[in-house]
């Protein structure tokens, strides 16, 4: 017997070791579970993504799940699915998840390395919202009221009750929608102390955004306080400044609250935000987007969201009832802020990447990296000033190193009543002509309207304080700190740098320096511009929703950070504010510009849907956007029914090419972006199998192509409208639109123009976007790799290698410190549309529905110079994918490439490698030091195409290296 009980101890030791890992990185209705820290799901159907365990065997595919789900009154048990699929993977139970309700998942897999199931994941909490919290609202409006204060600026608010201890609480869960923006405490404490500038910016009357908290940790039996903070944030009318549209009829701050607290003996028991609440004017005394904060800490009360508190000195009164935001007549309504909330400091980034300091698997070394400006996004989301001067007496500048978003935290000692003025700015002041000396001042003028300054009076603590706003936000490298008392050293300030939550999904490394500042300026200028809407600028008093911006940079975003709920949101708001006839806004919110956009600004609606389809291989993503983007399309078509494509509407065409050039016909670039929306649009038709419109769109895109052709091209010149770089970039862009007779001229006289201009581009914001990849894609890869590592005006390079200033984001303009003060923001990102070409060309990566193609473009020989080696991570939905090269001739020989790539799981691949110089032919392909493909033995699945060079291999997952020898 005991043998026989050893012997079932040792079977279950052995199964158990050779057992798979759990799923890891599982991902509900796309949120990251491990990094999420209350989810909350608004839908009673969600899917669910998760990658297979990291393995080194190659071909490794999922086999099959099992989910299981459970309440306290439901379970729910998939048993065994026989799939494949691991991402959005769809909830099947014939019950919908309750709304408002708490639940449990795990989940295991079964793969082809085993026929025994993985372990469990561990079982991931979560929490169904109020589905339809306007519903509620409504139900509930003699109860729940929106208040406030029209008599004052009433930005605290408070409320005690007492919670019967007759049974345990089983769940406590708040809605708040506090606007423009509030800040939730319980019993004294931050209920979230990073997340900041909450809610997201809506179109109010449209979209009114709220928030749900899981409060039962931090409310207990007998009293309790609730405590909310308020601020003007974009609900106020100071932050409509011309030349915006109308002020739309906003008022001051409100809030509204809801907290449901349910028993374990089912009694419940509800608080509403009534006139049983007390407000005041807190500490801050004024505060705004722009102009920042008015704060006197003698009139802080550090215990006034406490139980018990009572204020002698301050004149706490009962709010009013104010009207909703929203607009019910207009179907306005009140939703879920469905995406990660703005945080500030180490909160606000995640890392699904590597250090890219700690190269790992890589033929890139850390010697072959030169320094980059700036800071590092590793550096933990809270930066310190690297040095600290003092201009003028009584002045301390700081230099933060680095063009950040955020604000500063300060130490502050001195008397009581003493007034310290904070300015903001993103350079330092210029040297005066006639002197040629500069007195070491901040540059504001670029700021326009905004004063990005804050203002401190202490309440003089012998020992020191702390200020850090609330609900302001600046764009800033520098910070002058006016006023101290005493002198204010590097340790004195740090600052969060704060932005939309997210995770850093992507990273791409080289040999070329100027490569690598770009992507770092890139990635900077993005996060700095993601605040719960994509933004243009974040320092003046703009700060739009401009869709330009937000068409031309997606692509890039996508593939640096996990932002898909942050487009999502996006893509709700921009159908918020469609009309009837179709058309949108240049502005989402519509704040700037007008009805209707701007083809290359309203293009943000079906380019985003595109790309976040391409990005997450989401079919429903098309689905749910389709009818708002053939509207949109149709919009455009009524107006080019009146006009032709000759004088199509516009109102920016090819914004901002580097002065002294001139902007090419707008009408020829209008066009372009109409023709772009109408393929994309035959794009999704034929993916969600709508063969009508996809007939009709198609006979209507061949129309315009041969329209385009007519009106715009010069038979006489060979080239179109004038000649200039974009007109001929957005022609050959577009799909067969240049005829294939006329494609060489045009194609060669974009070529002599660049030559002509000393290997510059002459273009502005829309068709740089598209002049490297079509270089790329018609080999031109050489030059294209010469125009992005140029340093001279006007290049990329050129903003971190001039006389005036060195860039650590990207600038608006190709020349900014040169010109005025109207429009010359440092941390613009429409212009970091060239980071997309680094992932889908420089590396190679790009997606067709659930395969990964990789295919690096390549320099030719005596070019390789420019870029020896790359290194490129990835994280997909599947798991990470690595590419990494050298050409360097001390790992390999002329005329060969050394390439390595890593598949996750499940996924699949397909490799191309491109000739390494013009009429090149790939003799011997080796991998993993075996010969599977050779000139003269053409086999093991390797296509050849004669025509191209190309060598094409389908691979599964796994790691690969494989050496390529040209001839």
């Amino acid at each position: 017997m005991f043998w026989v009980y050893i012997t079932a101890i040792y079977s279950v030791v052995i199964i158990t070791a050779h057992r798979l890992p759990p799923p890891f990185d599982i991902r509900i209705d796309y949120y990251k579970v491990e990094t999420t820290k209350d989810l909350v799901i608004n839908t009673p159907r969600p899917r669910l993504s998760w990658k297979l365990p990291i393995s080194n065997e190659r071909n490794v595919q999922q086999t099959g799940y099992q989910i299981q789900i459970q309440s306290d009154t439901d379970k729910w048990d998939s048993g065994r699915i026989d799939s494949s699929q691991s991402i959005h993977v769809p909830y099947i139970n014939k019950n919908d998840l309750k709304p408002s309700t708490h639940y449990q998942i795990r989940l295991r897999i079964w793969t082809t390395l085993s026929n025994q199931a993985s372990s469990w994941t561990d079982w991931i909490r979560f929490r169904t919202s109020i589905y339809n919290l306007h519903e509620y609202i409504m139900q509930h409006n003699n109860e729940v009221y929106w208040i406030g204060s029209t008599q004052i600026y009433m930005n605290e608010l408070r409320k005690e009750f007492n919670v019967p201890n007759d049974s345990p609480i089983r769940t406590a869960i708040a809605f708040i929608s506090g606007i423009g923006y509030y800040e939730l405490y319980v019993n004294g404490q931050s209920v979230d102390a990073s997340r900041k500038l909450d809610p997201g910016w809506t179109t109010y009357e449209k979209r009114t955004l709220f928030v749900s908290y899981d409060l039962k940790p931090t409310i207990k039996a007998g009293m309790n306080a609730i405590g909310v903070k308020l601020g003007n944030g974009w609900y106020s009318q100071e932050q409509y400044v011309p030349p915006s549209v109308s002020e739309p009829n906003y008022g001051p701050p409100r809030l509204l609250f809801v907290l449901q607290i349910v028993f374990e003996n089912t009694n419940d028991m509800v608080i509403y935000s009534d006139q049983t609440w007390k407000g005041r004017l807190g500490s801050i005394l004024h505060d705004s987007v722009y102009n920042g904060e008015i704060v006197d800490n003698r009139y802080d009360r550090p215990n006034w969201a406490q139980v018990g508190f009572n204020d002698t000195l301050s004149l706490w009164l009962t709010p009013e009832i104010l009207p909703s935001p929203v607009n019910i007549t207009a179907n306005g309504q009140m939703t879920l802020q469905d995406m990660p909330p703005i945080r500030a400091g180490p909160d606000a980034l995640h890392f699904e990447i590597n250090n890219p300091l700690e190269l790992e698997n890589s033929y890139l070394l850390k010697e072959d990296l030169s320094d980059i400006i700036g800071a590092q996004l590793h550096d933990g989301g809270i930066l310190k000033p690297i040095s600290v001067s003092t201009p003028v007496l009584g002045v301390h500048t700081f230099d933060m190193g680095q063009n950040m978003v955020g604000w500063c935290r300060f130490h502050f000692h001195g008397p009581r009543g003493l007034g310290i003025y904070i300015r903001h700015a993103e350079a330092l002041a210029q040297p005066v002509v006639s002197t040629h000396q500069a007195y070491g001042g901040i540059y504001v003028e670029n700021l326009r309207g905004a004063t990005q300054s804050d203002s401190y009076i202490l309440r003089g603590d012998p020992n020191g304080e702390i200020y850090e706003p609330r609900f302001t936000v600046h764009g800033f490298r520098y910070i002058s700190v006016f006023g101290s008392p005493n002198p204010l050293t590097v340790n004195d300030v740090e600052c969060p740098v704060v932005h939309s939550e997210t995770t850093v999904k992507g990273h791409f490394a080289s040999t070329n320096p100027v490569i690598n500042q770009i992507q770092h300026n890139v990635q900077w200028g993005q996060l700095s511009n993601s605040m719960s809407l994509p933004t243009d600028c974040p320092q003046r008093d703009e700060r739009k929703g401009w869709m330009g911006d937000a068409a031309l940079s997606v692509n890039e975003a996508l593939y640096n950070f996990d932002l898909i709920k942050f487009y999502l949101n996006y893509l709700n708001l921009i159908a918020d504010i469609q009309l009837p006839d179709g058309s949108i806004s240049d502005t989402v919110p519509v704040t700037f510009g007008g009805y209707p956009a701007d083809p290359n600004w309203g293009t943000a609606l079906p380019t985003i849907t595109w790309q976040l389809y391409r990005h997450y291989n989401d079919i429903e993503i098309l689905r749910d956007h389709y009818s708002n983007i053939r509207a949109y399309v149709e919009s455009l078509r009524a107006g080019y029914n009146k006009t032709g494509l000759a004088k199509l509407a516009y109102h920016y065409g090819d914004w901002v090419p580097p002065p002294p050039q001139p902007m090419t016909n707008v009408y020829l670039i209008a066009s372009y972006g109409f023709l772009h929306d109408v393929s994309l649009l035959i794009n999704m038709s034929q993916i969600l199998g709508y063969t009508n419109d996809t007939q009709s769109y198609t006979i209507f895109y061949q129309n315009l192509a041969e329209e385009f052709h007519r009106v715009f091209f010069t038979p006489t010149a060979g080239y179109y409208a004038d000649g200039m770089q974009a007109a001929q970039i957005l022609a050959l862009a577009l799909p067969n639109v240049v005829p294939t007779n006329v494609r060489d001229t045009v194609f060669k006289h974009l070529i002599q123009d660049i030559n002509d201009k000393g290997n510059h581009v002459s273009t502005g914001i829309v068709s740089t976007a598209a002049i490297f990849p079509l270089l790329s894609d018609n080999g031109q890869h050489d030059l294209a790799v010469e125009l992005v590592s140029s340093i001279t005006y006007p290049s990329f390079g050129y903003m971190f290698n001039n006389p005036y200033e060195n860039a650590t984001t990207m600038w608006e303009l190709w020349d900014a410190p040169m010109e005025g003060p109207g429009m010359d923001s440092r941390n613009h990102h429409m212009f970091g549309s060239i980071g997309g070409w680094f992932y889908s060309h420089l590396a190679g990566i790009n997606f067709q529905s659930n395969l990964i193609i990789i295919r690096p473009r390549m320099l030719t020989e005596n070019k390789k110079r420019l870029l020896t080696k790359i290194d490129c991570q990835l994280n997909t939905l599947y798991g990470l994918v690595h590419v990494s090269y050298t050409r360097d001739e001390h790992y390999t020989l002329p005329n060969s490439i050394l390439l390595r790539v890593s598949i996750p799981s499940n996924a699949q691949a397909q490799i191309i490698f491109e000739p390494l110089f013009p009429g090149a032919r790939c003799v011997l392909l080796i991998e993993n030091n075996n010969i599977i493909w050779s000139i003269d033995n053409k086999e093991n699945n390797v296509c050849h195409d004669s025509n191209t060079g190309l060598i094409t291999l389908e691979i599964g997952s796994g790691d690969y290296e494989y050496q390529a020898f040209w001839k």
